[in-house]
């Protein structure tokens, strides 16, 4: 999972709105909205997300926050919170 396409050398970067691979730097568009630069693959995908910008960011940042080390999908396992004896 890779979102962030802020490194314009990256090996690859996932579009914000299909999640589709975009490997090379060979996205459409790139836009910075916030914290966040995505990429876009296509003139739909990137329509799509200049019509709803902020829904796309935040899944964006939902699924950073889930795979990182903090998150519920560290290592790539689900983790569970921890039963309460109450």
């Amino acid at each position: 999972m890779n979102f962030d396409a802020s490194n314009i050398d990256c090996a690859f970067v996932q579009c914000a709105v299909c999640e589709k691979a975009i490997t090379g730097g060979g996205w459409f568009a790139r836009i910075r909205h916030g914290e966040w630069m995505v990429a876009l693959c296509c003139p739909l995908c990137t329509e799509t997300f200049e019509a709803n910008a902020h829904a796309y960011v935040r899944r964006v940042e939902t699924l950073a926050r889930m795979h990182s080390s903090e998150g519920i999908f560290k290592d790539a396992t689900p983790q569970l919170p921890p039963r309460s004896n109450s």
